[in-house]
């Protein structure tokens, strides 16, 4: 079996200064091409050993291959406003990247089965890859798996209620690969960016620019390993009208390869090693029943429920975090005992019981009622991870005409929504509309004359922070619940305590639970009878939409949006692109 796939792309970003000219404006072209190549060679053996014992014995290689490669242009300076060419400009770069990877395998797959009602199974599989250094090209991995259908015991067979019941357990242990040259460390060529201007590319004025990549490469990498173990049963009742299906998982990852974080002065910023070790576990409850059934009618539910966990075991020795993404505040980090994918960044000042200490020190530079950011250090804010998620279907059909439904929900995990605190600072979001204050003839804020609704009472207890005889800061509070009237007025939303938008990091993340309907469809197909004499064995007419309702308690756009992609680092909304809906209207035609 010998397959290729590949897809080539070109596209053209303009930027203008502003809405006015072109002028001094950017153009950007880029052209991808992507190609991958997979072989299997396969020969499979099937047959009864007996009449109750039978064999299926797969024996293979594999080969995959991938090619990517891309070529760009950056022009800066439109000389005639409205003709967007390269040649129209007086500055012109270009780049070229590429690259390349190939793994190869060979592999055997045993199943036995006896009776019709005790399955075994096993594999065996060594991969060799060219990411990897020469001395550890390959590895090798096996699994097991054990299946029970008890009600093929005499005693339940043929049994009216439960009509299927099956035991199972499994056992694997799979490699991962690197990513491509990270064995090695690499020059990059050389870009200035501020994050909010084009910046600037080279060569520049004449200037060809490279620099020592950030990362220092490691020619002593070894595959990532992943062992598997997972029980579960599955069953069926009532002629298979109702069926119910329960896992229990475990997954422990080894030897994982993470980008850790060195000292500069070693001319790099981060090392690729085998870094860290993980823990997953939970259970995945499955289940669908026939609602009604008759000749012409038919309504059926399927529901599917997640939990699970995903924490850091260890780090390699002198490494207490992994950054894997975000800002310099806040960030996401792997951290021994926390869970894969914790936000970390600055919180509020508390006291020993967590609460938010509020100042009444009318002695020191921050303003009194206020609460303000402790920016010592960094602390846990939460996970991006859920708590657990879930999806309910249904599928409605009558005489030809079905309707499917699909909800999804995912509860707990957090994300920052930097988007909201930026567009505070700036007095643009309803939080900062409260602007209506009352002022004193010495400059101080008339209490009793502002609107009641632009006073906010913070959360908290009165206190303040005093310097020990050590030089360390001490939090003084006794406890007493603050009932200070404040306003939330421009300096607040514009720094004050330290804060950008509105507080520290910690006031910036939300719940990023949903409820969402994920997909409605609609189809009816033509009565085959309706085709006896025409070429066609079927006709269908859909109409489809996805994404069509989302209800959250997140304040920013869509939670499932993610300003890095689909990385390690989730969780992140400082202005994201928003989630979409989609329709889709088709005819499907079977010959």
């Amino acid at each position: 079996n010998v397959g290729t796939d590949w897809y080539t792309r070109r596209f053209q970003d303009v930027f203008k200064n502003n809405d006015r000219s072109f002028s001094e404006g950017r153009i950007e072209e880029r052209a991808v091409f992507n190609q991958s190549f997979n072989s299997d060679l396969l020969f499979n053996i099937k047959r009864k050993l007996t009449d109750d014992i039978g064999l299926n014995l797969v024996v293979g290689q594999n080969m995959y291959s991938t090619h990517y490669k891309y070529v760009s242009a950056v022009a800066n300076g439109i000389s005639i406003p409205g003709l967007i060419n390269l040649s129209n400009t007086p500055s012109q770069t270009a780049a070229k990247g590429e690259s390349n990877y190939r793994t190869a395998a060979v592999f055997g797959n045993l199943d036995l089965d006896f009776y019709n009602m005790l399955y075994l199974g096993a594999t065996v599989r060594d991969e060799w890859s060219t990411t990897m250094p020469a001395e550890s090209l390959s590895k090798v991995y096996p699994s097991f798996s054990l299946g029970f259908v008890f009600t093929e015991l005499g005693a339940l067979k043929g049994n009216s209620i439960l009509s299927f019941g099956k035991l199972r357990a499994s056992w694997a242990k799979t490699a991962n690969i690197a990513s491509p040259y990270l064995t090695r460390s690499v020059y990059d060529a050389t870009s200035v960016n501020d994050g909010w201007t084009a910046g600037i590319d080279f060569p520049f004025r004449g200037v060809s620019a490279y620099e020592v990549g950030y990362l220092l490469g490691n020619s002593e990498l070894t595959h990532e390993s992943q062992v598997t173990f997972e029980v579960g049963t599955e069953l069926k009742f009532f002629k298979d009208k109702v069926g119910l299906d329960f896992a229990y998982f475990q997954n422990n990852n080894n030897d994982l390869i993470l980008q850790v974080p060195i000292a500069t002065s070693s001319g790099y910023n981060n090392l690729a090693a085998n870094a860290a070790s993980m823990e997953s576990k939970g259970i995945e409850l499955s289940a669908y029943a026939t609602i009604f059934k008759t000749k012409d009618f038919e309504w059926s539910l399927k529901a599917n429920f997640t939990k699970m966990t995903n924490t850091v075991l260890e780090l390699a020795e002198g490494v207490d975090n992994v950054f894997l993404g975000g800002f310099t505040d806040p960030q996401v980090r792997a951290v021994k005992g926390f869970d894969y994918g914790t936000i970390f960044g600055y919180d509020w000042w508390r006291d020993a019981d967590g609460n938010v200490l509020i100042n009444d020190d009318p002695t020191d530079n921050h303003p009194d009622g206020f609460p303000w950011t402790n920016d010592t250090a960094q602390v846990a804010l939460g996970s991006i991870s859920p708590d657990w998620t879930a999806n309910v279907s249904t599928n409605i059909s009558y005489k030809g005409i079905s309707l499917y439904a699909l909800l999804d929900i995912k509860q707990g995990g957090l994300m920052y929504n930097g988007t909201r605190f930026t567009l505070n600072f700036f007095g643009q979001t309803m939080e900062t509309l409260k602007r209506d204050v009352v002022y004193n003839p010495d400059g101080t804020i008339n209490l009793d004359l502002t609107p009641a609704e632009n006073l906010v009472v913070f959360d908290g207890v009165y206190g303040h922070i005093e310097t020990d005889a050590d030089g360390n800061q001490v939090v003084v509070s006794d406890g007493v619940t603050n009932s200070s009237r404040v306003v939330q007025d421009q300096a607040w939303f514009r720094g004050h305590g330290g804060n950008f938008g509105g507080g520290p990091t910690a006031a910036a993340i939300e719940d990023a639970s949903w409820v969402r309907l994920r997909e409605v469809s609609l189809a009816y197909a033509l009565d085959k009878s309706l085709l006896d004499k025409t070429f066609l064995n079927g006709v269908e007419v859909y109409v489809s939409g996805k994404n069509l309702w989302l209800s959250t308690p997140y304040k920013g756009i869509d939670p499932e949006t993610s300003l890095t992609q689909a990385r390690n680092s989730q969780g992140f909304d400082y202005f994201n692109n928003p989630g979409t809906k989609s329709y889709t209207f088709g005819v499907k035609l079977t010959f």
